[in-house]
């Protein structure tokens, strides 16, 4: 037993060598197959991705052995069908790629072959997990019609917690914020217009009798005058525009039969009228913008160059324009005048109609804030015109006679009729334009600070001729032309006036027609003279109060830091900010 013990130690060390390397073997299998498992899921995790609505691609790229590249791409289409490709590439050559479409329920990766066992199961163990991240977790099952009804009637109120966009709310308050601010807008420049329209009436005619004092005087003393009063190049100016108004009324309206004109038009087909009134609105708008370019280069030529021929040549220019737009704006008012008198409203509502015609050639174009400054300021103009024309065709009816209380109310029907559809087709054509260019409703003050700045001469320091001259120009409003027909309409219905009031005492212009027939010139150049000092007078207060309001948009309320103040148990934050002068220049 002795002997037998030492040799124990020698026979036992071989298993527990072998014990220990088994052991060591299952560690390094283990760490194998986790490593396997992690470059499995990091593979997964970088490369794919969850499918979206649109088109999706996932790329799976490794290397692999000396010189080679393996790649895996997976692409997710809306049909229901997926494609996985795979190509190996070398860096000397390149093998052509293997693409594989099939639907994604039957989609299996079928990669090349390649050296070594473990790269295939990589490739195929990462395109199954693809495919599993393409189809989306939250879908349903096979739904029963029970299931289906409760899901589209809004049963289950889990179903009821979804919200719309954030700026859904903001854009239809923005969009049922444009008639209001539009509104504003117009009605500044309707009163506008007014002031620009009164200047001519009034100031006008003032100007051309100082002027004429003033060449007088230095016709009497050439090159001195008398003190002040002489003669100026500006005042060659004003005597051409009243000489320009005075041509056009006597020379090209007076002789227009307004009678005739009416029966003319009312024998017409609807189709020639219809075309007629297109053709009128275009060539209105197109000649608005010619008419204060022209006045303005007589104006230039008269201070700069009043000797050369190039003067002449303006003079004739503004006479012409003046002549034509005149007569496009005496031929409006006498349609407008047919459709307000006839029975059955045919031509009425062909008008109307060519103002719902303009929203569909304006609302579906591209447009920023210059270009809806344009129509606006148009807009503004046609406004104005519109109001003008309408109380010129009621004045004239009622001096014809025959008009009593029921005819004027069926009257004023049809102007509201006609004024209401002109605010319904401005209201759908601007809410609509702004919607679809992103347009805030904020533009409008913004155009208002243009008009005002414009009023109250920022920006044309020593350029303008009076107060009205930029606002005028940036509106686009012709002045000479209007009033030229407004004088021609005015006349007729006194002419109307004094024949029926002649032996009648209960008409209202009895009196004046009295006067007339026994030729008291005096009482009616009195007469005329007070209803020229009233209008002198309307024109000062307007103009006045005009200056005053665009002076306090400018100027906008002080600036004061955001102060918080308790109300009703919570706190309420005023914050007053200093309105902003948009630069001229943008809209030029």
């Amino acid at each position: 037993g002795a002997d037998k013990g030492p040799d124990l130690l020698p026979q036992l060390s071989p298993d527990r060598d072998s014990s220990t390397a088994h052991e060591k073997e299952l560690k390094r299998k283990d760490s194998a197959e986790s490593e396997k498992k992690l470059k499995r899921k990091s593979s997964s995790r970088e490369v794919l991705k969850p499918p979206s609505r649109t088109n999706s691609s996932c790329s799976l790229s490794s290397t692999r052995g000396k010189g080679k590249l393996r790649s895996v791409s997976i692409t997710s289409s809306t049909d229901g069908t997926d494609t996985i490709a795979s190509a190996s590439k070398s860096k000397k050559s390149s093998l052509p790629k293997s693409k594989s479409s099939v639907p994604s329920s039957t989609t299996k990766a079928t990669p090349m072959k390649q050296k070594g066992s473990s790269e295939k199961d990589v490739s195929s163990s990462s395109s199954s997990s693809a495919l599993k991240s393409l189809r989306s977790p939250e879908m349903p099952g096979r739904q029963t019609m029970i299931s289906y009804l409760k899901n589209e009637m809004m049963i289950h109120s889990s179903r009821q917690e979804g919200s719309a966009a954030d700026d859904v709310d903001a854009n239809m308050e923005e969009f049922l914020r444009i008639p209001a601010k539009l509104e504003r807008l117009l009605f500044f420049g309707f009163w506008i217009c007014t002031d620009a329209f009164l200047y001519v009436l009034t100031f006008l005619p003032i100007k051309f009798l100082w002027s004429c004092i003033c060449l007088l005087a230095s016709i009497i003393r050439p090159g001195k005058g008398f003190g002040d009063v002489s003669f100026h190049r500006r005042h060659l100016y004003q005597i051409l525009n009243m000489s320009v108004v005075l041509a056009v009324y006597h020379y090209v309206l007076m002789p227009i039969s307004i009678g005739k004109l009416y029966h003319w038009i009312r024998g017409q087909a609807m189709l020639k009228l219809y075309v007629l009134i297109a053709i009128v609105e275009v060539f209105d708008r197109l000649l608005c913008s010619v008419g204060q370019d022209a006045l303005d280069s007589l104006y230039w030529n008269c201070t700069r160059r009043p000797y050369h021929p190039r003067m002449i040549v303006s003079t004739i220019v503004v006479l012409i324009y003046a002549t034509l737009h005149s007569l496009l704006l005496f031929l409006h008012v006498a349609t407008l005048n047919v459709a307000m008198n006839s029975n059955d409203h045919a031509l009425l509502t062909l008008i109307i109609s060519g103002n719902f015609a303009e929203i569909k050639s304006t609302v579906f174009k591209k447009y920023n804030k210059q270009n809806l400054f344009k129509i606006t300021t148009s807009d503004i103009c046609e406004r104005f015109k519109l109001a003008l024309f309408l109380l010129l065709i009621l004045i004239l009816n009622c001096f014809q006679g025959g008009m009593n209380t029921a005819k004027i109310m069926e009257y004023m029907r049809v102007c509201g009729i006609v004024l209401v559809a002109e605010l319904a087709a401005d209201w759908i054509k601007h809410s609509f334009i702004t919607k679809f260019n992103f347009i805030k409703s904020s533009t409008y003050p913004e155009y208002a600070l243009i008009l005002a700045g414009d009023l109250t001469g920022i920006g044309h320091e020593g350029i303008d001729l009076n107060h009205t001259h930029a606002v005028v120009k940036r509106l686009g409003f012709s002045q000479i032309p209007v009033v030229c027909v407004m004088l021609r309409f005015m006349y007729e219905a006194v002419r109307y006036a004094i024949v029926f009031s002649h032996g009648d005492t209960e008409y209202f212009f009895n009196t004046f027609a009295f006067w007339y027939s026994e030729g008291r010139w005096a009482t009616l150049a009195g007469l005329m003279l007070g209803v020229f000092l009233l209008t002198l007078v309307t024109k000062i207060v307007l103009g006045f109060a005009l200056l005053g309001v665009a002076r306090k948009m400018l100027e906008g309320p002080a600036y004061v830091p955001p102060q918080e103040e308790k109300s009703g148990g919570g706190l309420s934050t005023t914050v007053k900010v200093k309105r902003r002068v948009i630069p001229k220049s943008d809209f030029a």
